[in-house]
């Protein structure tokens, strides 16, 4: 909650603010409405000109209250979508598609090719990845955590600067838990916007009380600059998908806390955004609903990577902040499933 306070500061430099009468007006309006301090109203830009429905938008409590529901979640569910190598290794089971497992370590303790190793230094630490690069005939690696989220501490090793790269990164490799995955290259149009990050699209599916799979709402995210990875909470940006159509919608918008600015092009392509088609969405959609019998939390963030043969499943998110969803449905609580789920938690 108190990190929220930092959101003020972005707001009070912003440019694009309604009249400061009618913001404290909306602000107090939104926050008796939702019974709840009205932090989200600055949080989601709902304070901009162009925001019109500001009680549109989910407040904080009711954010919460549907990704912490114990009739949305279940504990035995959210724990294998936490710890991505039990996700992996369930995937990989029962043949779903998602980035090919090379390895994996635990700290000290690294798994290739069925066979253990246990490495103490970055000199054995870079015959490992040599050996791994050599014999698989490829020339990128992406590592990530296997307890991480929002893109946090993941890796890109090349076999041209591995030396260099492990210098930086071969202690945190040595002391922490990776899965080791072969390097996603995504599909050709996607690659136009932005080349540097595997850019991908976050589909929210929630499944009623009959056992249909809904997708409540889809948006895509972007990286910027030379970043591997494209997650809002580290400088990316998201723009709405139309969920019929698979077309991009809108503006892109970066995070309150990461600035807040809106794009109508990439900012390092100046390609495009509004009325791009996403490829194989339909497979996507398809994709996520398949995936959500396996995994069968009522509520789920998937993140998809497309690449030139259809998609692929990244992971899953038992916690998947709606915050962004709502920000580019343009208002959750205009949804008549959200309202279904929120008279159902709260019945």
């Amino acid at each position: 909650m108190l990190g929220r306070i930092k959101h003020l500061k972005i707001f009070a430099g912003d440019p694009d603010k309604k009249p400061l009468f009618k913001i404290i007006k909306e602000c107090l309006h939104f926050g008796l409405l939702k019974k709840d301090l009205p932090v989200d109203y600055f949080r989601k830009f709902l304070y901009r000109t162009d925001v019109k429905n500001y009680q549109d938008y989910l407040s904080l409590k009711e954010h919460y209250g549907i990704i912490e529901s114990p009739k949305m979640v279940f504990p035995e569910v959210s724990q294998i979508l936490q710890n991505k190598l039990s996700f992996k290794l369930i995937c990989i089971n029962e043949n779903l598609p998602v980035p090919k497992l090379i390895s994996y370590n635990l700290k000290g303790w690294f798994l290739f090719n069925k066979k253990n190793k246990y490495i103490e230094n970055k000199k054995d630490l870079l015959f490992f990845y040599k050996h791994l690069f050599d014999h698989l005939q490829i020339n990128k690696i992406f590592i990530k955590p296997i307890d991480g989220i929002g893109g946090f501490g993941c890796i890109l090793l090349k076999k041209e600067s591995l030396e260099t790269e492990l210098n930086i990164f071969g202690d945190k490799l040595l002391n922490n838990s990776y899965l080791h995955e072969e390097y996603i290259e995504q599909h050709d149009q996607i690659n136009k916007i932005h080349p540097h990050a595997v850019n991908t699209l976050r589909m929210v599916h929630y499944i009623d009380r009959n056992q249909n799979v809904h997708i409540l709402s889809t948006f895509m995210r972007f990286g910027v600059g030379k970043s591997i990875i494209d997650n809002t909470s580290n400088g990316g940006f998201s723009i709405g998908v139309n969920n019929e159509s698979g077309i991009l919608e809108g503006i892109g918008r970066q995070e309150v806390s990461k600035g807040g600015a809106t794009f109508l092009v990439h900012p390092d392509t100046q390609y495009k955004l509004n009325g791009f088609k996403i490829p194989f969405y339909e497979e996507a959609c398809a994709l996520v609903k398949d995936f959500a019998f396996y995994f069968p939390n009522r509520i789920v963030g998937w993140d998809i990577a497309i690449t030139n043969s259809g998609p692929v499943i990244i992971e899953g998110n038992h916690n998947p902040g709606l915050h962004v969803s709502d920000i580019n449905y343009g208002g959750y609580m205009k949804h008549p499933l959200i309202k279904e789920i929120l008279n159902e938690i709260n019945q």
